[in-house]
């Protein structure tokens, strides 16, 4: 049985997304990464993360369009935000 967490992070940034895939990976999660909306809302529908780490400023367009994609698979979201 697999207790680690799936968690999606997209981030436009290779190595912000990179680093903190696998910083989260020595925690105990399973990241999969995304580095655009389009394949954040692909890669949400195959493995309908447990948690998310989504920056809502992409090139491609909002980050929130990936939440709406986790919702789709079924899982309730929860927004929290960091303000710079």
């Amino acid at each position: 049985m697999n207790d680690r967490k799936s968690l999606l992070i997209v981030d436009d940034d290779e190595v912000f997304l990179n680093r903190l895939g696998r910083s989260m990976e020595r925690k105990g999660f399973t990241p999969t990464l995304a580095s655009s909306v389009s394949e954040g809302k692909r890669r949400a529908a195959e493995c309908a993360p447990d948690y998310a780490v989504i920056d809502l400023r992409l090139q491609d367009g909002n980050g929130l369009e990936v939440v709406e994609a986790i919702r789709k698979c079924g899982r309730y979201c929860q927004r929290a935000s960091r303000r710079k």
